[in-house]
């Protein structure tokens, strides 16, 4: 059975990546000279905000991950766990959840995390506009949907401190991934004496932040290029925390991080899905597809981006194979906005992408009759247009063949390319300050819902009006659980408005992880759901 397709790594490797390009016996001089008082790991950028309500960004997620705690987390094989509750009550046919916070929760400054926390941390998302599309996770609590659009008052969220200890928490039926959702780090719970005390403060420094997790962060200003996770001692399941120190430090530099973790500068090192063989035959080396997904999304406030006949020009203008086909790509096209090897059905283990088929794909002809209706409306022949990617040079290899098809099927349209940190680009897209926006999202939880109702697109829920689309995925949300080929039906309805009909989104293609890892860090677990790795457990072996 396949529907909760768990995707773990615990290294077990024995050798060092000290051995990489030396001798045995070199190698084992070294080792007795040298012993590793800290592990450095390499992250790919600045921090944006320690605010669980407020990270969207990769860099602020991981060590999001790693430093608070929610109602649950995932274990050493994967498998998610109580966590911040002791115990969990099940209610109304699976609708009501009333959770048990253990007692001896404590944030690092020693208060004890309350029930009160976590309403104060729900209420927050739901009510922040910054926070944008990591609000929808609270979609599947009790008049969420309602209060973000002003029907009702935050005070009937489906979420209630019955005392200190003791949480309530009310769904919107029989949701099949709730615990997945309450595990990911928007869900997390929050100080709420010292976010108060804080305000808009809180969350950007290590210091104006307290952790309810294994680790806390140490030495963590504004721009910072280093801090630290240190081992919280006040956090309940210390006694399995093995590592007491972590060091970060900001390398973007991919080729000079890499070659820096085989002189063992670095014991982590992410690659991503560009790499070429020489280095996947390195020892240390290691790699997995996960349901990161490269879109291009569209500015709806602006005339040009705004037309649904540009944005479908530019969907069939595009040739994902080709993408797929980059030198050192490490991934494949995509014909949606759900990816591959992700989602699987209950019943028959048939995976959501097979089943959905190819929404969209190259069709030059199509591309071209959409975009002379495009011009017509817009009325012009002439429209130069700008795509905002990262500022990396495997993100301008993608751009450059997107820029190409564009301008080749479609004349008269020009792109310029526009390369912005990731922290900026985000900004950028909460401001609606860009045309067109390559980006790269990773879901917080194992369902085909996540992509539908979130995909990373900013301001989905405020800029889409399409009625057909929220009807079907608001029956996705409420169908039982035991009625999957119904409910993936209308996910399937959905996902063809969005891509389809509407070109909302243009799809890409879905991405390998490739990283590397000091063999001696023992039982690091990777999230079944992308990138995002636990280090509550892992173990330095001497």
């Amino acid at each position: 059975m396949k529907a909760r397709k768990i995707f773990v790594i615990t290294i077990s490797l024995v050798s060092s990546i000290l051995s990489v390009g030396c001798s045995s016996d070199q190698t084992k001089k070294k080792n007795e000279k040298s012993v590793k008082k800290e592990i450095i790991m390499r992250i790919r950028d600045k921090i944006k905000t320690l605010d669980t309500a407020m990270s969207l960004d990769s860099n602020s997620l991981v060590i999001n991950q790693n430093v608070f705690e929610g109602l649950y987390r995932y274990d050493k094989e994967g498998h998610l766990v109580l966590a911040g509750a002791e115990s969990e009550k099940t209610e109304d046919e699976g609708r009501v959840h009333v959770y048990r916070l253990r007692k001896d929760a404590k944030w690092s400054n020693g208060d004890p995390v309350v029930a009160k926390d976590y309403v104060y941390a729900w209420k927050k998302l739901l009510s922040l506009k910054e926070s944008a599309s990591n609000w929808t996770n609270l979609l599947i609590l009790k008049n969420a949907k309602e209060i973000h659009d002003d029907q009702k008052d935050m005070e009937s969220l489906g979420v209630q401190e019955l005392d200190d200890h003791t949480l309530r928490v009310e769904l919107i039926g029989n949701i099949p991934y709730y615990k997945e959702i309450f595990a990911s780090t928007a869900m997390f719970p929050q100080n709420h004496a010292v976010a108060e005390k804080y305000g808009d403060e809180y969350g950007k420094t290590s210091a104006s932040t307290v952790f309810n997790g294994p680790f806390t962060v140490k030495g963590l200003e504004r721009g910072s290029h280093k801090w630290e996770l240190i081992k919280n001692e006040n956090y309940w399941g210390k006694k399995d925390v093995k590592v007491k120190k972590f060091k970060y430090v900001v390398e973007k530099n991919k080729e000079k991080a890499q070659k820096n973790f085989f002189k063992g500068k670095y014991d982590y090192v992410r690659v991503g899905c560009f790499y070429d063989k020489k280095l996947a035959s390195k020892r240390g080396f290691h790699h997995r597809r996960i349901p990161e997904i490269s879109i291009i999304c569209f500015n709806q406030k602006r005339q040009v981006t705004g037309n649904v006949h540009f944005r479908r020009a530019v969907t069939y203008a595009i040739d994902r194979r080709k993408i797929a086909a980059t030198k050192g790509f490490h991934g494949q096209a995509l014909y949606g906005i759900v990816p591959a090897d992700y989602s699987y059905s209950p019943e028959n283990d048939v995976d959501y992408r097979k089943e959905a088929g190819k929404i969209v794909d190259l069709n030059k002809t199509k591309a071209k009759s959409e975009w002379k209706q495009a011009k017509k409306e817009i009325g012009k022949n002439q429209v130069e247009m700008t795509l905002t990617l990262n500022d990396n040079r495997d993100c301008l290899k993608i751009a450059k063949i997107i820029r190409n098809n564009l301008e080749k099927t479609l004349p008269g349209l020009r792109i310029r390319l526009k390369s912005v940190a990731v922290n900026d680009k985000l900004t950028q897209a909460i401001d609606y300050d860009y045309d067109m926006c390559c980006r790269t999202w990773q879901p917080r939880y194992v369902d085909a819902m996540a992509f539908a109702i979130n995909g990373g697109i900013e301001h989905l829920k405020d800029d889409y009006d399409n009625p057909n689309y929220w009807n079907d995925l608001e029956k996705a949300l409420v169908t039982n659980t035991n009625e999957f080929s119904r409910r993936r039906q209308y996910l399937i309805a959905a996902e063809k408005d969005l891509i389809e009909k509407d070109a909302f989104v243009a799809p890409l293609c879905q991405q390998e992880n490739g990283y590397l890892l000091n063999p001696k860090l023992k039982d690091v677990v990777f999230v079944p759901y992308g990138s995002n790795y636990i280090l509550r457990d892992c173990r330095l072996k001497k």
